[in-house]
């Protein structure tokens, strides 16, 4: 795994979405100066999730499966690494909204296709680059979303969390297009496998400003 893998993943997985009518930027310099800027841990973990996704999509378009179908998309990534959530999940989540997958250290390890829609940022920014440093929003905002989040991962919300937060503004921060969003979280569940909670899956409505 180095500098070349990488950039080949990043371009392999652009070329994936484009399949699928998503436009993305495998990077914006071919130096990867986002990468390179990582500890040899970091760029292996950011090699890792990268490897993983590429898998998952590239398994489900061999399948002809459309990655927009985003509960078939997210079943299969949580299928490959043996986690399970709350059997209800998956109830109010409506097609335009985004569904993200974090690890217990809150390190986002899976995106749906409308994530990708919605944002501007590279390939290489987004595996890079941590997500608290690619997008703002209001610090309160966070705290609560924090908040929830972290009762979940305790196994102090069981089945499936509602968010009880408004409609809010996002914004990416370090973008050329530095685009704006709308955001509702709708509902979260914790991650399971083996009788552990190591992660969390999260869905909410988004729209750009």
């Amino acid at each position: 795994m180095g500098f070349a893998d990488f950039k080949v993943l990043c371009e392999k997985l652009s070329q994936v979405l484009s399949k699928e009518g998503v436009s993305i930027h495998p990077y914006h310099d071919s130096t990867l100066q986002y990468f390179n800027s990582l500890t040899p841990s970091q760029q292996d973990r950011a090699y890792k999730t990268l490897r993983d996704y590429v898998d998952i999509c590239e398994s489900a378009q061999a399948e002809q499966a459309s990655l927009k179908d985003s509960e078939r998309f997210c079943r299969r990534a949580l299928e490959r690494w043996g986690l399970s959530i709350a059997s209800d999940f998956f109830l109010t989540v409506k097609p335009e909204d985004c569904v993200e997958i974090y690890t217990d250290e809150g390190f986002q390890i899976f995106r749906n296709l409308r994530f990708f829609e919605m944002s501007s940022y590279s390939v290489e920014e987004l595996y890079s680059v941590e997500w608290w440093k690619l997008f703002g929003r209001d610090p309160e905002v966070t705290e609560k979303i924090f908040s929830m989040c972290l009762q979940t991962l305790q196994g102090r919300i069981p089945g499936t969390l509602k968010f009880d937060i408004a409609e809010h503004e996002v914004w990416e921060n370090n973008s050329d297009e530095k685009r704006r969003f709308l955001i509702h979280p709708k509902v979260g569940s914790a991650l399971h496998r083996e009788g552990k909670i190591l992660g969390f899956l999260v869905a909410q409505g988004v729209r750009k400003i």
